[in-house]
Order: C-alpha cells, then structure tokens, then sequence
C-alpha cells in the first residue's frame, strides 16, 4: 500500500506542476505542486516528521549555494553585464545570423556554467528574446527566431562543467563529499562534448531556418548602466570564480565562497542607494521550494524501497560489470529524469548509489554517470527540469508558443546521442586513472 501511495502521490506532484491548474483563486505552480506532494507525504505517513526535518537538513548547504548564486546573478543583470553581453554579440559578429546563434549558444554556455542553469534561463531568455526583437529584419518569419530561443534553452541542460552550474549537482555533490575543484577535473571533457553534440545537433536541426542576415542598426543596448557598479560586480564574481579554484587549497567551502560573493553585493547594492529588497525578491524561491518539496517525495519514494528497485534494475542490466553498470545509471537517470523531473529523480539516484555500497572511486563514477543523465535527460521532455519550464513560461508570456512536439523531436535524438559520448568519455576517464594509477 505504501508504494502506491508513493508513486500516487509522484504522479499527482509532476501532473500539478506540469499542468499547473487553477483551484478557486488558487494558482497552482510547480512551487504549490511540490509543497502539495510534500504534505500528502507526510500527511499519509510516506515520510515522517523526523525524515523532513532531516532532508531540510541535508540540503541546507546546497541550498545556501543556490540562493547565493541566484542573488550573484540577479545582481549582474540588475548591474547590466547580461544585457551588455548579448549587444555586444550581436555587434561583434556584424550581422551574419549563424554567427549570431553561434555566439549567443556559446557565451550562453559560459554564463550558465559560471551561474546557475535555472537563474542563466530566467535571465538570458527575455534578453534574447528582447535582442531578436531588435535585430530581426523585415523579411524574418517567426521561425527564424525560434532557433535563438533553444540555443538558449540547450545551454541550460548541458552536463555541468562546474558543481555551481546546476542545482542537483549542488546537492548530489555535497551528499558524497565531491568539492568544487575534483568535480570540474572528471566533468570537464564530458562537459565539452555535451557542448559539441548539443551545438552540432541544432545547428542541423535549425539549418534552414537560421537567418542569413540581421539588422545590425539597432544592435546597441538602451539603457545606461553604472559602470562603477558594473565593475564592482565584475570584481566580485572573479573572486567568487577564485575562491571556488581554490577551495582544495584554502579549506573554504563553495556554499560559504557563494554566500560571501551574495553577502558582499547585497551590501554594495544597499550602499548604492538601490536597496536589497528588489534582489531578495527576486530570488528564485520557488524554484527552493520545489527542491525542498521533491527531495522529500524522494524520501518517501527511497522509504518503499524504489531505490530499491533501480538499484537492481542496474545490476540485472549490467551483469555485475562496472562498465555496463557506469552506462546503465546515465541512461536510467536520463529517461527518468525527462519522465519524472531532474529534481526529484537526482534524490533517488543519489540515494541509489549511495545504497550500491561500491568503493570511493567506483562510487563517484557511478555519482557522474548519475548526473551526466540528470543534466541532459530533462532535454527530451519538457517536464524534465524547471529551466525548460520556465524557459515555455517566459516565451508563452511573450507570445511565442513552441509546442511540445517540436520540443521532442529535436530533444531525443540531440540528448541521447550527447548522453552516449559523455558517458563514453567518462568511462574513458576513469579507466586511464585506473591505469595512471596501477602503474
């Protein structure tokens, strides 16, 4: 009974926040959906009182990372650096469209792996938007915009060069002891080719509709920014950047580097006269809050033996062969993942690998594999991760409506081609320690 209760209660929480349906006055959102599921857990006794009070627990550090990365990021657009960026793209490349993409698709991939993926697409999406606007010719069709917009969708569901770069790499990270500077050194190569497929599949995908030219007149921000402000913030995100390098050689973890970079701006922001209510607000709360509610349904998923179950569904699959198993645990993780949500479904894999009981290396490899599925499975379902969902939000908003189809299409065959040569490059990796290591 308590499995299905479980699994109702999973079902019930994805169908909410991906239908988002409103009950009387009450809007429901993916927040509302989570903080629903979360109750009916504990309400019908799938978890106890001491199990949520013990997952907030868990997650208070990774937590504090998000919220100082989101206020990181708030603060660099209110200071202009996003807004700046993407007009100077679009004047540096001179009117050449693939260009454009190009160089919106890649300086969209720095910026979501400095800040995180959720905060990078509620950012960079009405910039873009708003630059297309701007640049677009006379001739242009709506489908000519359209790649734009995915280019920065995708950037947002890459494998994470960076732990900061992804909330569920945040928190799977901090639950297995992996820091900042071991993390980039295995993830780094997967992370690059994550970015090649993802980019080559597009630029295929959109060939035809990809714009040859665009208007470069208007391709010139309109708002003045404070240069000193913008400066200060530079500054300060360089030493945030520093102090994560650094962090094997300083002792200093990343959540408290990212709350002093948070804790320093919100400082210069109220010297400056703008306040910090604005930032504060602006903070992606809900996005903690769906977090907080999913990892406890995962909890009680774990509590009737789910976990369990993959954990045998990857070793029946594997035979026992670690390399099997490595691939086994990317892909599982990735369907999963585009089904269910990332969020909630990093939680399981977690406690999956966890309750494996493999040895420290294996086990980290297996956390990768888990992760490298958890980055880039949410490309093949919208419900997969909540930057596509806000990213269908935003546009919606905007007037533009992309349907889920085309979403599909392009997702599957882009994401499971990536997810095979990012494993593959794992895998790659830790057998050359093996060697490097044994010799």
């Amino acid at each position: 009974m308590g499995d299905v209760l479980a699994f109702s209660i999973l079902a019930v929480t994805v169908g909410l926040s991906l239908g988002r349906p409103r009950l009387g006055w009450l809007k429901i959102d993916h927040a509302s959906a989570a903080v629903t599921g979360a109750l009916l857990a504990l309400l019908l006794g799938v978890v106890s009182l001491d199990t949520v009070y013990e997952t907030v627990q868990l997650l208070s550090f990774p937590i504090i990372t998000i919220v100082s990365l989101m206020i990181i990021t708030l603060t660099a657009e209110r200071a202009g650096m996003l807004d700046l960026l993407a007009h100077a793209i679009a004047r540096v490349v001179r009117g050449n469209g693939r260009h454009l993409f190009t160089y919106l698709f890649f300086c969209g991939t720095i910026a979501g792996t400095i800040f995180t993926n959720d905060a990078a697409v509620l950012l960079f999406t009405p910039l873009v938007f708003d630059l297309i606007e701007d640049v677009q010719e006379d001739d242009w069709q709506d489908t000519n915009k359209v790649p734009y917009y995915f280019a920065i969708l995708y950037v947002a569901n890459l494998v994470a060069t960076f732990v900061i770069s992804n909330p569920i790499n945040i928190i799977v990270a901090s639950l297995f002891d992996i820091g900042f500077v071991e993390y980039a050194l295995w993830m780094f190569l997967p992370a690059v080719v994550s970015v090649v497929v993802s980019y080559v599949g597009l630029r295929i995908v959109f060939r035809n509709t990809i714009p040859q030219r665009y208007n470069t007149q208007r391709a010139a921000p309109t708002t003045n920014y404070d240069r000193r402000f913008l400066v200060i913030c530079n500054t300060v995100l360089g030493l945030t950047l520093l102090g994560f390098f650094s962090e094997s050689f300083t002792g200093i973890p990343t959540w408290l580097v990212a709350c002093t970079g948070a804790i320093t701006l919100l400082i210069v922001q109220q010297w400056k006269g703008d306040g910090i209510v604005p930032v504060v607000k602006g903070v992606g709360w809900d996005v903690i809050v769906f977090v907080i509610g999913m990892f406890i349904i995962a909890m009680g998923l774990r509590n009737v033996g789910l976990t369990h179950y993959i954990g045998t569904l990857i070793s029946n699959i594997s035979g026992g062969d670690f390399s099997s198993m490595t691939f086994a645990t990317g892909f599982i993780s990735a369907i999963c993942s585009s089904v269910i949500n990332n969020h909630p479904m990093a939680g399981i894999m977690a406690w999956v690998v966890r309750d494996a009981a493999m040895p420290a290396l294996e086990t980290k490899m297996l956390v990768f594999a888990a992760l490298i599925g958890g980055d880039l499975g949410p490309k093949m379902l919208p419900i997969g991760s909540l930057a596509a969902l806000m990213w269908f939000r935003i546009l919606r908003n905007k007037g533009v409506h992309i349907s889920y189809t085309q979403y599909i299409v392009i997702g599957v065959p882009v994401t499971l081609i990536a997810i095979l040569l990012a494993l593959l490059t794992v895998h790659a990796e830790f057998v050359v320690y093996q060697w490097i290591v044994g010799a």
